[in-house]
């Protein structure tokens, strides 16, 4: 799922479709939050994969659309004294990612 162009869209962009790629595909790279969201965790993550052909492409990972992947080396770090939220933004008309 990535951003689109649409023109009638407050920031003239939208989230698209999810897009699915048949397995098995090699993580490569990614960055990503986990942030509450009303209360409840969630985690806003961001890969770039390529397919067995090498073929490069990335976006949202998407829960649900879990790609296959043999293994993936994660890092997460702890961010002391910082609340991380995701709110929605009437400005953007987006749910935006907000450290306070």
């Amino acid at each position: 799922m990535n951003l689109v162009p649409k023109e009638d869209a407050k920031v003239g962009a939208e989230y698209g479709d999810v897009l699915q790629k048949d397995g098995p595909v090699e993580f490569l790279n990614g960055t990503g939050v986990v942030c509450q969201n009303n209360n409840d965790y969630d985690t806003h993550f961001h890969a770039t994969m390529c397919d067995a052909s090498g073929q490069v492409f990335g976006g949202h990972i998407v829960k649900g659309y879990t790609p296959t992947l043999t293994t993936v080396d994660l890092l997460i770090f702890e961010i002391k004294n910082i609340e991380m939220l995701r709110v929605y933004d009437e400005e953007t008309d987006l749910t935006q990612f907000l450290p306070k």
